[in-house]
């Protein structure tokens, strides 16, 4: 089985800041993922379990929102988040053709099975008083093929033709779209972080007296 990324929108822009070095030292943040039929609860809780450690790493203080709620919101005086990341998901388009799927069978896999699907993750940004700082529609497709001839031709391609970066075996989709997908999140987090600084900066002082 090979598996092929596409990013589609958004995923494909170029990301300046580096997501292995601490962007958000000493900055407070809570992640909402809010499960859907296409991500449903468990997997809306792994998605915040990685995105969790991203954050961390980059120096962050993580609370992940637990049915609405995190475990310090009912505790007077706790302190407020400086940024708050909710993600939906949404399955935009999938094609599982049955008719491939017994080619594929009647042929031995020498015609391979086709398997395609594309999801949309709406990701909003908002600082402690609910203001919405940055938001974005990331998008990607995954193509799947199913089949011992295509396994083999990329499987050559890769060990004697393709560079590094081009290969498609082994977990290469999963690892692109990892890359993609939290560089851009890093990146829509910063540039949230930097307008809410600035927009600080702009808030006007009360007058001073007159002598």
């Amino acid at each position: 089985m090979t598996t092929v990324y596409q990013p589609l929108v958004s995923l494909q822009r170029p990301v300046i800041i580096d997501p292995q070095v601490t962007n958000f030292e000493g900055q407070r943040l809570l992640l909402r993922c809010v499960p859907s039929d296409y991500l449903g609860p468990e997997d809306s809780r792994l998605l915040c379990r990685r995105l969790r450690t991203l954050f961390t790493t980059q120096g962050a203080q993580v609370e992940v929102s637990q049915g609405g709620r995190t475990s310090g919101e009912d505790k007077e005086g706790a302190a407020r988040p400086d940024l708050i990341i909710e993600l939906r998901s949404r399955l935009l388009h999938e094609d599982n053709s049955t008719l491939l799927w017994v080619l594929s069978g009647l042929t031995l896999t020498l015609v391979p099975a086709i398997t395609e699907y594309s999801f949309s993750q709406d990701v909003t940004i908002r600082d402690s008083s609910g203001f919405l700082l940055a938001s974005d529609n990331l998008q990607a497709r995954f193509v799947r093929y199913s089949g011992f001839s295509v396994w083999a031709v990329n499987g050559v391609l890769d060990l004697l033709v393709r560079p590094e970066a081009e290969k498609l075996g082994g977990d290469t989709a999963n690892r692109d779209f990892s890359r993609d997908f939290y560089g851009q999140l890093s990146q829509l987090a910063f540039n949230a972080h930097t307008r809410s600084v600035v927009m600080r900066g702009f808030e006007l002082e009360p007058p001073s007296r007159t002598k």
